[in-house]
């Protein structure tokens, strides 16, 4: 902060001269000019350079937790940290759950609590103010993923109808099938064994051009607020009906006990 602000008269001062010298008709070395006008830059444009999409790591992302995760939940299995789509080899995961939504137009910054009223913004200033957070080592893009896992079309389902490219499904499916053999190793228990037959029919079948199965095809069903509220009601209306029926049935054994008891009295008195 010290240096910055002690730069800048300086740099007004050189701004100031480079227009005068415009106008006498000398001019200063292009390097010098250059150099100092560099401190003109707003902070917040001094983004590093990342090359993996935060867009496509985000759909990666998305897919392994919709069509994956669910399942190696349900069997209680421990992803491996040399699994490419475990949490940790996402580049992108800690800048992202740091993220806070409180309004349609408003995003925060989870470190510095800075607001924005799109989540491009909140992208950029991670990309600018956050860069040391970032894990850039190799392997740690899901956008590299893409492929294996079908992003494309779940971005735009428009492509299941595209013309197929053969060399490209034949590569896809070497990534697919290499994320399955390091994720789920076959050696590593009945759960991997069934979680490797599942990737393979999830993501990596899909990627032929022979036709064959739906990528995507399995995916755990949510139940929604209507259907649990439509469960209640049920449940609330079936507890009324057999209770109305046990005490109707209840007040009749009793009507009926009464009728005995008063006909057996009546038989019992004796004529005058």
């Amino acid at each position: 902060m010290g240096r910055s602000n002690s730069q800048c008269p300086s740099h007004w001062i050189l701004l100031c001269f480079f227009i005068s010298s415009q106008f006498w008709g000398f001019s200063l070395p292009s390097s010098i000019i250059q150099q100092n006008l560099e401190g003109f830059k707003d902070p917040e444009d001094g983004f590093h350079e990342i090359h993996c999409s935060r867009e496509r790591s985000r759909v990666a992302w998305k897919i392994i937790q919709e069509y994956l995760m669910p399942y190696v939940e349900k069997e209680r299995y421990q992803l491996p940290s040399t699994c490419r789509v475990h949490r940790d080899n996402d580049i992108y995961r800690e800048q992202e759950e740091h993220k806070l939504r409180s309004d349609i137009n408003e995003w925060r910054c989870g470190f510095c609590k800075k607001a924005f009223y799109e989540e491009k913004y909140l992208d950029k200033h991670f990309d600018s103010r956050h860069y040391n957070l970032l894990n850039a080592s190799h392997g740690k893009c899901l956008a590299d993923l893409c492929g294996a896992l079908h992003c494309d079309l779940v971005v735009d389902t428009a492509r299941l109808k595209s013309k197929c490219n053969p060399a490209a499904a034949a590569k896809n499916r070497h990534l697919c099938e290499s994320l399955a053999n390091s994720c789920f190793p076959v050696n590593k228990g009945p759960s991997a064994n069934r979680l490797h037959d599942f990737f393979l029919r999830q993501f990596c079948d899909a990627h032929t051009c022979s036709g064959g199965s739906k990528p995507l095809s399995q995916k755990p069903k949510k139940r929604s607020i209507v259907y649990i509220i439509f469960s209640i009601i049920v449940l609330v209306v079936l507890l009324l009906y057999y209770s109305f029926v046990y005490l109707f049935r209840r007040g009749l054994k009793r009507r009926s006990q009464d009728l005995k008891r008063i006909r057996h009295n009546g038989l019992k008195k004796k004529p005058f």
